[in-house]
């Protein structure tokens, strides 16, 4: 496959992960031409599919830590950066068959789940958008994030209980069951 088919390929990737991690558009924009830098610099052969979705989830978690570096910050919760990811994954996500009702009331949803994940850690988030968002289980996000499994899922459960205790809190407890 070509490079440019490569970055293509795992661009909404990679600035999801980004965005999820720092929760702003301008340090997500560096992390995502980090790690496509790297890639064109290295330009690695990998053997399979998931031998490159791995590397390129990998290089960007460790390229966003080395952005938020060891300070802990809250993110804006201003909601930008969020419509462009918001159009790559609904294509992806909803198809084409979806009325614009309901794809505006899908990207309604999703846009008030960012603004509830943005209340959390970096780390958090991280954690939820690798295990909801890109469909990594949770033996793959412990080996990226170097913690135990069952670290990860009991994480994973209380980052849930907390989204649901935010949307309940914040009066949108419909959005988290559906």
């Amino acid at each position: 496959m070509l490079p440019e088919e490569v970055i293509r390929k795992y661009s909404a990737t990679v600035y999801r992960i980004a965005f999820a991690r720092t929760g702003t558009k301008a340090d997500a924009d560096d992390i995502y031409q980090e790690v496509f830098l790297r890639y064109i610099r290295k330009l690695p052969e990998f053997r399979e599919e998931e031998h490159a979705k791995a590397w390129f989830i990998k290089v960007t978690v460790n390229c966003a830590k080395k952005v938020t570096g060891a300070k802990v910050r809250k993110a804006e919760i201003s909601g930008e950066g969020v419509g462009e990811t918001l159009q790559s994954s609904e294509m992806i996500a909803y198809g084409k068959h979806m009325t614009i009702e309901e794809k505006l009331l899908a990207e309604e949803k999703k846009a008030e789940l960012y603004k509830e994940l943005q209340k959390m850690s970096p780390d958090t988030r991280l954690l939820v958008h690798l295990y909801y968002f890109e469909g990594l289980k949770t033996t793959e996000i412990a080996k990226l994030m170097h913690r135990k499994e069952v670290t990860v899922r009991v994480q994973l459960a209380r980052a849930r209980e907390k989204l649901r205790a935010q949307f309940e809190a914040d009066g949108v407890s419909e959005l988290f069951h559906g």
